[in-house]
């Protein structure tokens, strides 16, 4: 098997419905790729489906335990043998060719690369967000950034953007995360700190410490349907592991700002509470704020 110029480290758990159509857009777009498929102890059809997929670039490593998405992923590139490493999500799938005009932005002064996310529509996905520094929860939190001018929007709330420049962001959705294979060396892969959640805004966080950008790249497009293996979490514990995730990346990078998470519901809570006395229309609301009040709380210990 020859060396390919790039690595395409894909974890699935429980991704039947989507890997073949993922699996096979790539194959059909890309010649120059190696696939590496690292399962995290799928008990449906996910393992099968990829085993028929007929292609000698694709490695397969099964695991005999849900190990987590950040852990997987740096087992697969354990096996990647390409210069350059795209961390790339089994429920999203390639509509054209084109990763080498991606490939050649990174360079000694840009890091991480990742493109336009479209949804199942071909509509557009938010992509590129900031870290969660205080003034930035607030922006959100409250959405002002609506009322924001586009010229403001790329630089406070790119999230809300038009996604039509290419743009420098502190950090993008890791449904498509390109890399050099020595930089993704140099900061160790993802950190293992998380099990879900968080782990692309601390890969990005370790290319800003690296001293190169993490850049956006809108002549490029994926479809991503988004959270194949979140929608299997029905639990109410989901926002929790997220907080929870958010947490340990805030703890760890000094930026300690559970409290204006915390301080942003209250907020929401009572104006939703008081509204809710008067209509039925916002008690679903404040319902919900003071549920995640409660996980907050909790969280905070």
């Amino acid at each position: 098997m020859g060396k390919k110029r790039t690595s395409v480290i894909i974890v699935t758990w429980n991704n039947e419905a989507d890997i073949e159509q993922c699996i096979n857009s790539i194959i059909k777009f890309e010649s120059d790729v190696q696939i590496v498929v690292v399962d995290n102890n799928s008990s449906d059809k996910t393992l099968q489906i990829v085993g028929m997929i007929s292609s000698k670039h694709i490695i397969v490593v099964e695991l005999h335990e849900n190990i987590g998405f950040a852990r997987a992923n740096n087992i697969g590139v354990r096996h990647a043998t390409g210069d350059y490493i795209l961390f790339l999500n089994p429920d999203a799938y390639f509509i054209e060719s084109g990763i080498k005009k991606l490939e050649r932005q990174l360079n000694d002064e840009v890091g991480l690369v990742g493109c336009k996310l479209l949804d199942s529509h071909r509509k557009l996905q938010p992509s590129m967000f900031m870290f969660d520094k205080p003034i930035n929860i607030v922006i959100e939190q409250f959405q002002l950034g609506r009322i924001f001018p586009e010229s403001l929007k790329q630089n406070f709330v790119p999230y809300l953007s038009k996604h039509e420049k290419k743009s420098e962001a502190d950090w993008l959705v890791g449904a498509f995360l390109l890399l050099t294979a020595e930089d993704c060396a140099q900061i160790s892969g993802f950190s293992t700190d998380y099990f879900l959640y968080a782990e692309d805004m601390d890969i990005a966080f370790k290319v800003h410490m690296l001293g190169k950008k993490v850049v956006f790249a809108p002549d490029y497009s994926i479809v991503h349907i988004g959270g194949s293996s979140e929608r299997q979490d029905l639990s109410s514990s989901k926002k929790e592991k997220m907080f929870l995730s958010r947490k340990k990346f805030s703890e760890k990078y000094g930026f300690h700002n559970m409290n204006i998470f915390y301080s942003s519901y209250l907020v929401k809570y009572v104006v939703f509470y008081f509204i809710s006395l008067f209509t039925d229309r916002y008690k679903e609301k404040s319902v919900t704020y003071k549920n995640t009040i409660n996980i907050l709380k909790k969280i905070r210990g």
